[in-house]
């Protein structure tokens, strides 16, 4: 590096230290003192990460820096649906090793608090990190990760954009286990895919990208690394490809105050908000002493759909005693499923805590 500049580094951080008690970084050096992997917190990061260290998203697509030294970031999603970035690293290797040191420090930053879901680009290395460091965390591939190489994968199938498009929908649209199964036996047949070994890799790792086994548990509405993209859009006006890791740092101050702020403002908004009832139900009313602003204008879509919806109990309304079972068909959706309603099947238990739909909207 130039000389000073990673000193630079670490004069800014200690000087941030002066300000901020609770503020953690950790360098790395190798053998002969160069700079291997930097990770580092803020306070309000720290705090963000006590209430939302639910689903969280790990991400280190981003150069910003003349090194080309990946910056990696932690990033969740709070009670205002923003995304929040809980802590960054910059790294020098992208191996096992530095997976691994880096998750360690960041989990050591965080009082060894570990997420209860994460999703990574679908990495080799970061898998194998993950499970050694974080062996009880639910492991996810970002699915836009995976959809982005269909093209390749798909190369030399005919009609290319419709096979792509069957199946995004075949993984997307099916919520019921039996029928994700069945129309992959169906796809890889028809498009004569049985000897590409990508398909047959992703289908052995089905349960970490495919959204039907994933359901069961919280993610906050995230599928992808998107909200760390998004997060890099942000850095974006505050950083370029040339910045020393100086300026890098600088910069990168100047935004995550600015992010802070913004968070802070969506509190202050929520707070001063008086939400009008959408319906008489008196469970909307409790949602109300419940939400946000933001989850609630979000939440207020799906009451609405209510109104197009069906239900109908099915002949084996009762077979498991205690369990009420009911079959909920959604007309909102006729246009886009070929005129005919989606169906959901819906159980819970009259008295106790056991809800579920075959959508999994109220687990995930």
């Amino acid at each position: 590096m130039q000389e000073g500049d990673a000193q630079s580094l670490l004069n800014f951080f200690r000087e941030i230290q002066v300000k901020d008690r609770e503020f953690f970084y950790s360098v790395d050096v190798d053998n002969i003192g160069r700079l291997r992997n930097v990770v580092w917190v803020h306070s309000h990061c720290k705090a963000a990460y006590e209430q939302f260290h639910d689903a969280i998203c790990f991400d280190t697509t981003y150069l910003v820096n003349r090194y080309n030294m990946p910056c990696a970031s932690f990033v969740g999603i709070n009670h205002h649906r923003q995304s929040i970035l809980l802590g960054c690293a910059l790294m020098s290797h992208e191996d096992i090793d530095s997976y691994k040191l880096v998750f360690r420090t960041w989990l050591d930053a965080m009082g060894n608090v570990h997420p209860d879901a994460i999703i990574t680009d679908q990495c080799q290395s970061i898998k194998v990190a993950i499970a050694e460091v974080m062996p009880n965390t639910i492991h996810r591939y970002c699915i836009s990760h995976i959809f982005s190489k269909l093209h390749v994968y798909l190369s030399g199938v005919r009609p290319s954009k419709i096979a792509r498009a069957e199946f995004q929908s075949m993984v997307l649209d099916s919520i019921i286990v039996e029928v994700v199964e069945r129309k992959w036996t169906e796809y890889i047949a028809r498009y004569n895919l049985h000897t590409r070994n990508w398909f047959i890799k992703l289908y052995s790792e089905k349960g970490k990208w495919v959204p039907v086994y994933l359901d069961v548990y919280f993610w906050g509405g995230m599928l992808s690394t998107q909200r760390s993209e998004g997060m890099h859009a942000f850095f974006d006006r505050y950083i370029t490809r040339q910045s020393t890791l100086k300026m890098f740092v600088h910069q990168y101050e100047l935004a995550i105050r600015a992010k802070h702020e913004k968070e802070l403002e969506a509190e202050y908004r929520s707070k001063g908000f008086q939400i009008v009832c959408e319906s008489m139900f008196k469970w909307e009313q409790q949602a109300i002493q419940c939400y946000t602003r933001t989850v609630y204008e979000f939440f207020k879509t799906q009451l609405r759909k209510l109104y197009h919806c069906e239900v109908s109990s099915p002949d084996d309304h009762q077979v498991v005693p205690g369990v009420e079972k009911f079959i909920v068909s959604d007309y909102s959706v006729i246009i886009k499923n070929n005129g005919n309603p989606v169906e959901y099947t819906v159980e819970y238990i009259l008295i106790g805590d056991y809800f579920s739909c075959s959508c999994k909207w109220f687990e995930s």
